[in-house]
């Protein structure tokens, strides 16, 4: 008789304990929902559009299969947030949602899908320094700005991965210019246009295949450190072209500094301005906006081969100006920094084969950075020609 009262008081002890549970498991999906959900930040940007619908191929079939069914109160619970008003209860917790249904479609996974998964992280991880050893430097590009911005833009668009010198460390961007032994000779007016045509619409193509792959990456894939951060890939592709702007004023104030004063037009007065626009002879009255235009368009479709510019071999190694070593070892650290983001991203991607990150992501990123240094190659080799030329 003890033995079965001490098993009945045990029996009913465990029965309180679990309606204890029960209980306390009822409080707190009343209060957090399904999960033990938490609030993110309000100011968090909100994905473009719904995560867990696209994937890329080779993941297609199987992450479908899981999101939809054994997941598919997550996912339920994901298009609601996206769907709720921003800032509403629901809307806050959209992170924690994204992380739980990541969770989620990451556990249902065989362990050699889960290796698949992880051996493409650590070949996307390495993608910034493959990008890097194919892509041309800050001081080329920087160079290649002062003399053709819009074709450089581009370029630093479709590459925008610069080859990573030492951080605080001060390159003169004419030093490109005056090495190397590739050299284009001045072309005919037709074939000059046409090859500047087709500059154009090559570095066009390089940008928007880096670009639109970098926003099918923020579509199908999720970031391990940021689940709801869709944006992360595309803002990293265009931080380049920041860079590149800091570059470029390094080199137009090392380009104005070594330039030769016209004792004509210094004047600081203003009666001496205003003299100096009504003569003929003075050479810094300003030119009307149409014939500047003009002018600017002129000059940017203009290959390098056809240009009259002086980089003089002997001079390499002259002063500086402080401002322009600034700028160009600012851009320097902002470029290391980038460098570190892009690494982070695309260590950080989820949900992506072996096989989708080399050949729907690395080779397509691998392809717009050839393109784009090959063009910027045959620019620089142009301004070989004309500093051949000049030493002559």
């Amino acid at each position: 008789m003890r033995y079965f009262r001490e098993r009945f008081l045990a029996a009913v002890a465990v029965m309180a304990g679990f309606q204890l549970d029960v209980v306390t498991a009822e409080f707190e999906m009343a209060l957090h929902g399904p999960y033990n959900y938490y609030s993110s930040s309000p100011i968090l940007p909100r994905p473009w559009a719904n995560q867990f619908t696209t994937w890329f191929a080779n993941s297609a079939p199987i992450l479908t299969t899981i999101s939809t069914g054994v997941c598919n109160l997550t996912l339920r619970d994901y298009h609601a947030a996206m769907e709720s008003p921003r800032g509403s209860p629901q809307a806050l917790k959209m992170l924690s949602i994204c992380n739980r249904h990541e969770a989620c479609v990451y556990s249902q996974l065989a362990p050699s899908v889960q290796l698949n998964y992880q051996g493409a992280s650590i070949l996307l991880g390495l993608t910034p320094v493959i990008l890097s050893t194919l892509g041309p430097t800050m001081a080329e590009l920087a160079l290649l700005s002062t003399h053709r911005p819009v074709l450089s833009l581009l370029i630093s668009l479709g590459a925008p991965v610069y080859w990573v010198t030492r951080v605080f460390e001060f390159h003169d961007p004419r030093d490109a210019a005056r090495g190397g032994r590739l050299i284009i000779r001045k072309k005919g007016p037709r074939i000059a246009i046409l090859i500047s045509i087709v500059q154009y619409v090559l570095a066009a193509m390089a940008a928007a295949n880096f670009i639109s792959t970098m926003v099918e990456i923020g579509r199908k894939t999720t970031l391990a450190w940021a689940c709801t951060t869709a944006f992360a890939p595309l803002l990293w592709s265009t931080l380049a072209a920041f860079v590149n702007v800091i570059a470029t004023a390094s080199n137009l104030v090392i380009e104005r500094a070594s330039k030769p004063k016209d004792s004509q037009c210094n004047k600081t007065s203003r009666k001496d301005r205003q003299r100096c626009r009504g003569k003929l002879s003075c050479k810094c009255t300003s030119a009307p906006f149409r014939k500047t235009l003009r002018r600017l368009v002129a000059s940017e479709t203009t290959i390098c081969a056809n240009r009259e510019v002086y980089y003089d071999s002997k001079k390499k190694g002259e002063e500086v100006p402080k401002l322009a070593m600034f700028l160009f070892v600012a851009a320097g650290c902002m470029s290391f920094f980038l460098f570190l983001f892009g690494t982070a991203i695309f260590a950080a991607l989820q949900f992506v084969t072996f096989i989708d990150a080399f050949k729907r992501i690395l080779v397509r990123l691998i392809a717009s950075t050839i393109v784009c240094r090959l063009i910027l190659l045959m620019e620089l080799a142009g301004l070989r020609r004309t500093n051949d030329v000049a030493v002559k």
